[in-house]
């Protein structure tokens, strides 16, 4: 949601468990249904410093990343690909930036939440130090309102996450997923994901970790729950220098632990920081070029788990494969989603087919433009599917960036078919691994690229038809294709103060908006503003997105007086807000 909750911690800092009865969740009860589990395997846990046992019973890690090595030369703060100030991601705009998806339509999500919010009074964080149920977004300089500068950043944060979870069926969004679409209220559901909260809230950071830079539970992801329980997991970018790159990583790893990773480290400390080309995404990778996942292939490694493995057993399967790997399976250029694809295993080699070639063929792929996973081996082969050429450049870290990660091939080629095929690769000469020399093998290459091919068609031969016929030719009568808009405005909700003797709470009632804007309606949101007794606004409570058939909620909130509007949202976005309730008083 564009408008911000990040102020809201400071604005209700007296919102504290003491002074608000919530109660906590029991520390020896179990939040899943009896025999519910999560994961299809259990969950191991290596012997971890940082790992911490909560009242409940739950585990999770409280990451404190040592400082990133000194800068020099040949050690730079980025991979290269960073956005540039006030530059959105290809494909988008700034104003877009709450509203970003990976893969739409994905069961399952990470929901990365730069706008703070509030938590269910059964959260387990609050058995393990942490004393209000607010929590602020994330903010550059102290203002509710997101900079070009903040979504750009937001905007960089989420392509690099959703780079290191391309291969998986995941949507990596900034826009928050309908009310249940984050947990999972049984083995049956097969909608839920992850919460990563951003904030800049000291107080969040003191009271659970002190100084640290994250902390995530482990193996909650695919969890039966009653609620967003064992959730969010953190980020406090001031330990991370509110670095885009730092930040993202961070979010990777943190993800990971809700998918069941351990760390990556080594004999003698529990984060590997990698060297300067590569470094583990379960780590500490921050001055590292590529990072990626791993299975503890690096020198004196500590946890050898596969990680792709572990994660596809906790929450998360790999998405479809675009293409296969023989003539018969390959794919024509001109059927390449969007002109690009995706490395999902390190066996994965999409073949793409071209057809009437003449003179010199060009073709080339690049990975992710912004924090790319997947070093490219790129072949040209021909009708029977030997190799005609190959290119994979050596990889290697510049003051400017990392080099050598995407591939081009020109040959002369006549007539056809022949496929060009892209695969990851180590960052050796020729594809090969490069772990003596402080590099990687292929184990974690894997993520988007994009294809181009001069030169060819992009279509293979199409098979003999049958001859025509002499029927008449009909044609269809043209297909009008509405215009879909941002739906209207509800009416001014209906509210009232709840009942009386328990929690402060307000009852609020909406009516779906007359215009839909040509689309189903897909959400709503309430906001509910505190006024002052001149009537200006003192605070500020947003709900979570509440489902397409949502028409009643019930709003916990401190004493005052408060007025409520509603704004609903179809596939192009979200409307604007309804003219506002009536002034009520929680009860």
């Amino acid at each position: 949601m564009a408008q911000v909750l990040r102020t809201l911690a400071l604005l209700l800092a007296g919102l504290a468990l003491a002074g608000t009865g919530v109660a906590l969740p029991a520390a020896a009860e179990d939040t899943d249904p009896p025999g519910a589990t999560g994961g299809t395997e259990p969950i191991e846990v290596v012997d971890d410093p940082a790992l911490v046992t909560s009242p409940d019973g739950g585990t999770f890690i409280r990451d404190e990343w040592g400082a990133p090595p000194a800068v020099t030369a040949s050690r730079v703060t980025t991979d290269g690909t960073a956005l540039a100030a006030a530059e959105p991601t290809a494909s988008y705009t700034l104003a877009e930036t709450f509203t970003l998806h990976s893969r739409p339509g994905a069961a399952r999500s990470v929901y990365l939440d730069f706008d703070g919010g509030n938590l269910l009074s059964t959260n387990s964080w609050l058995l393990n130090g942490l004393t209000t149920l607010l929590f602020p977004g994330w903010s550059l300089d102290g203002s509710s309102a997101f900079s070009d500068a903040e979504r750009t950043l937001v905007q960089e944060v989420w392509a690099r996450v959703a780079e290191d979870y391309a291969p998986f069926d995941v949507d990596v969004t900034t826009q928050e997923p309908a009310a249940g679409g984050l947990w999972r209220s049984g083995t049956s559901d097969t909608v839920y994901g992850s919460r990563v909260a951003f904030t800049s809230g000291s107080a969040v950071q003191s009271a659970l970790c002190g100084g640290c830079g994250g902390l995530g539970w482990i193996g909650t992801f695919d969890a039966v729950t009653q609620g967003e329980t064992r959730s969010p997991a953190w980020i406090f970018p001031s330990s991370l220098g509110n670095r885009a790159k730092s930040m993202a990583e961070a979010a990777s790893h943190e993800v990971g632990h809700n998918l069941g990773l351990a760390h990556d480290g080594t004999t003698t400390s529990p984060y590997y920081g990698g060297g300067t080309l590569w470094g583990p995404l379960m780590g500490s990778p921050y001055s590292s070029g590529v990072t990626q996942w791993s299975q503890g292939d690096y020198t004196a490694a500590s946890n050898h788990e596969d990680d792709v493995a572990v994660a596809g057993t906790n929450g998360i399967t790999l998405r479809p494969d675009e293409a296969g790997s023989t003539p018969s399976t390959a794919l024509p250029l001109a059927e390449l989603p969007g002109g690009g694809g995706v490395i999902t295993t390190r066996s994965d080699s999409d073949w793409i087919g071209i057809d009437h070639c003449a003179g010199t063929v060009t073709a080339r792929a690049d990975p992710a433009a912004v924090g790319p996973n997947l070093d490219v081996l790129l072949e040209v082969r021909n009708a029977a599917g030997a190799v005609l050429a190959s290119a994979a450049p050596a990889t290697a870290r510049t003051t400017a960036g990392v080099t050598g990660l995407g591939a081009s091939v020109s040959l002369p080629l006549t007539g056809g078919p022949f496929y060009v095929a892209v695969s990851g690769v180590g960052s050796g000469a020729g594809g090969t691994s490069g772990w003596s020399s402080g590099g990687y093998d292929d184990y974690g290459s894997l993520g988007t690229y994009r294809l181009s091919v001069t030169g060819c068609s992009s279509s293979l031969t199409d098979p003999p038809t049958d001859p025509p016929t002499d029927d008449p030719v009909v044609n269809d009568p043209p297909v009008v294709v509405p215009t879909v808009t941002r739906p209207g405005t509800t009416a001014a909700p209906r509210v009232g103060a709840g009942a009386p003797g328990g929690r402060l709470t307000i009852g609020v009632r909406w009516t779906a908006p007359t215009r839909t804007g040509g689309a189903p309606i897909t959400g709503y949101v309430v906001a509910a503003y505190r006024l002052s007794s001149s009537g200006r606004v003192l605070a500020k409570v947003t709900s979570t997105v509440q489902s397409a058939g949502t028409r009643r909620i019930e709003m916990r909130l401190p004493t005052g007086r408060w007025v409520v509007r509603v704004k609903a949202r179809n596939r192009i976005g979200w409307g604007a807000l309804s003219n506002r309730s009536a002034a009520v008083r929680p009860c």
